[in-house]
């Protein structure tokens, strides 16, 4: 997404931090409050994992986090300065970034990019499709996101055939989605 991208000022504290939670969403599926509440002990670098552990109705799942992203949080680390507890924090005081100022983090992109249908869902959706129509597969998808059941996944299904017959384009994802284990 170079658009979004060029919005982002990696040598700052705020712009690294952002463009962490615009990734995190888009290229990991994440939804707002899994961002929010995620901690630096819930990455697992050495196999490219990451656990979440507060979601929606209390589950928990793992899923894959690409090197490029985990090479951001680690250069975001390094900024802010910290080794334990929740990653993202506001930019003033050390108290763990609320849904407000994530909310103000897209309005800000939404002004700067010109983009104007932007919201933080809207990301995981994009990475849901995106998914589908790179060859994933609904079952994978499903654990990925964190879905009980079929349901909301089958209408990434719908939308991923829909872009396809139109020949839309969609995000590219990093092939850590796709790679075949041994």
């Amino acid at each position: 997404m170079p658009l979004l991208d060029s919005c982002f000022d990696k040598k700052t504290i705020k712009g690294i931090r952002n463009y962490c939670i615009v990734h995190l969403m888009l290229d990991c599926g994440l939804r707002s409050q899994e961002v929010r509440s995620l901690c630096f002990e819930h990455l697992d670098p050495a196999h490219n994992l990451l656990h979440i552990y507060v979601s929606k109705e209390c589950k928990s799942r793992i899923t894959m986090i690409p090197d490029f992203l985990l090479d951001a949080i680690s250069s975001y680390q390094f900024l802010e300065q910290r080794r334990s507890g929740v990653i993202f924090h506001g930019l003033r005081d050390n108290a763990p970034l609320s849904e407000n100022a994530l909310k103000q983090i897209f309005s800000d992109l939404k002004a700067e990019s010109g983009i104007t249908r932007l919201h933080a869902h809207l990301l995981r959706h994009t990475f849901a499709t995106s998914y589908l129509m790179d060859g994933g597969n609904l079952e994978f998808l499903r654990v990925l996101l964190g879905h009980y059941d079929y349901t909301v996944t089958k209408n990434y299904s719908s939308l991923a055939a829909q872009y396809r017959m139109l020949g839309i384009p969609v995000y590219k994802l990093d092939p850590i989605f796709f790679r075949v284990l041994p």
